[in-house]
């Protein structure tokens, strides 16, 4: 994103994994577009965002793109409903995913929105349950993030990480011995 605010903030490139209920995802490739924005877009990007996608490649690559956010939108659309045909099923998912919803709810990409259950899978949320209610050696233990801050990257991270603590939760429930 050019920034976090959906009011004058766009989607900069965007990534979709589909997966299980336990997780597994169903296509590794997945879905990875990255949007055309014009030089002056980009010139109203915060500093962090310079920087980041800068060294990313993002800002580049999107000068270079010839994928318009509706052609994006549509394609993406597409390939969820290739798996999850029926709408209000599929759970949007990641880290801090209700930033991405807030975006999402925008023309062109409230489409996608529309077709997704109401509710959300946050795993920033789970990262903070077992922050304050878990003993420190789990937090330890979840995978690190390699902070590329690209759509694909950040996908794959948080499925890792929702896996991670999806184990976690399991062995809770199973009763294995650990430090919970």
């Amino acid at each position: 994103m050019t920034g976090l605010n959906p009011a004058k903030d766009t989607i900069m490139s965007i990534a979709c994994i589909i997966t299980t209920a336990d997780l597994a995802p169903l296509d590794t490739e997945g879905f990875d577009a990255v949007i055309f924005h014009t030089p002056e877009q980009l010139s109203r990007m915060s500093e962090w965002c310079v920087k980041t996608h800068g060294e990313s490649g993002l800002t580049q690559a999107c000068l270079v793109s010839s994928t318009s956010a509706e052609e994006a939108a549509t394609k993406l659309l597409a390939y969820i409903k290739h798996y999850i045909p029926e709408p209000g099923r599929a759970l949007l998912a990641g880290n801090s995913i209700h930033a991405d919803r807030a975006f999402l709810a925008i023309p062109p990409w409230n489409v996608i929105l529309e077709h997704l259950h109401y509710r959300l899978f946050d795993v920033s949320a789970m990262k903070e349950m077992v922050r304050r209610w878990a003993s420190d050696s789990v937090l330890m233990a979840a995978p690190r993030k390699e902070l590329k801050h690209t759509a694909r990257a950040d996908v794959l991270e948080s499925i890792q990480e929702a896996q991670y603590y999806k184990r976690f939760i399991e062995g809770m429930s199973l009763g294995i011995p650990g430090e919970y």
